[in-house]
């Protein structure tokens, strides 16, 4: 049976059925449910006897048996079984004999407005704390670092060492640039120079709290018939969670930054105090990964899980005259 955490971890956008051509047992099962309810309707059956009002009052449990009754949960029991047999999907199974050749490089804005506190202590330092996070997560992977301002520059080229990044990450501040103005279309030359050698599709990562119509033009263009993504992680309080009193980021500005993501073929995420940002931003990699190389691979099929459902609804029908009548 497909693992749990495998399976729910995926990108629920690929949802899609393997077997679609199960739906269509759904027609004569809601025809068949039609005609039970037809039958059962007892209203139906004396109104050409008498009146509506006096059927219902001669009637007894009548509104007991619309809620739970054989001829309901045999409907509901019949759904979820074509729902399995349809194999519902959002993930391929990891082959293996992967090997992730794929390249993170990291775009870290060090201009004067990531010195905000709207997030403690700031949002530089918090930036480099998620940055840190990531890269925990992703073990052993490739990993390398470019910092911006008015200008790029590879910090650290692509390595697999985790201490090495987090030594570059520690003494990186706006003090390191001549020119604190932030200008994101500058990091395309160094990004790309770095992932020029992968050997798998790999990842873009902008940490930043503002982007531009240039900007997103010139990644509209680079990005055009790359394999290789862009997700912008945006730095700064969420509109909607009010933070510590301290301006965060807009409305407007989220747009921005998402339409940025857009242009390099990935996704914005937003910053949250948990770690379901980091969350979000490694499984953006992996399934970049995935759906560039292993489209070949057989997708998860989660109806096993429907199952569970399945059973609670099967052992009612030992109770004691429960039948299905027709």
């Amino acid at each position: 049976m497909t693992d749990f955490n495998t399976l729910f971890g995926g990108d629920v956008t690929q949802f899609h059925f393997m077997r679609p051509f199960w739906l269509l047992a759904l027609i004569p099962f809601v025809l068949f449910y039609r005609a039970l309810v037809q039958q059962d309707d007892l209203v139906a059956q004396w109104q050409p006897v008498m009146s509506k009002n006096m059927v219902e009052h001669l009637s007894l449990n009548q509104n007991r048996a619309r809620i739970v009754s054989p001829n309901r949960l045999f409907f509901v029991f019949a759904v979820l079984a074509t729902l399995i047999m349809a194999g519902p999907t959002w993930q391929q199974q990891p082959s293996p004999f992967f090997e992730d050749n794929s390249e993170l490089v990291i775009a870290l804005d060090v201009s004067d407005s990531m010195n905000k506190t709207d997030i403690q202590p700031s949002r530089l330092e918090r930036a480099k704390q998620k940055i840190n996070q990531l890269v925990e997560l992703r073990g052993d992977a490739k990993t390398g670092l470019v910092i911006y301002g008015g200008s790029a520059h590879i910090a650290m080229p692509v390595t697999k060492d985790k201490e090495l990044t987090r030594y570059f990450l520690d003494v990186l501040d706006g003090s390191l640039l001549p020119d604190n103005e932030s200008k994101p279309a500058s990091v395309l030359k160094p990004t790309l120079e770095l992932i020029s050698q992968a050997k798998a599709p790999s990842t873009v990562l902008i940490l930043t709290d503002k982007t531009n119509d240039e900007a997103i033009e010139e990644f509209t263009k680079a990005f055009e018939q790359q394999q290789h993504q862009v997700i912008v992680w945006a730095m700064g309080e969420n509109p909607q969670s009010g933070g510590n009193g301290t301006a965060g980021l807009t409305e407007t500005q989220l747009a921005s930054l998402s339409q940025l993501a857009q242009a390099g073929h990935g996704k914005m995420v937003s910053f949250t105090h948990d770690a379901s940002d980091v969350e979000a931003v490694y499984q953006g990699i992996q399934n970049n990964l995935f759906a560039v190389n292993d489209s070949a691979l057989p997708w998860l099929d989660a109806g096993y899980w429907l199952l569970f459902l399945l059973l609670p609804i099967q052992l009612m029908w030992f109770r004691k005259g429960w039948t299905l009548q027709w």
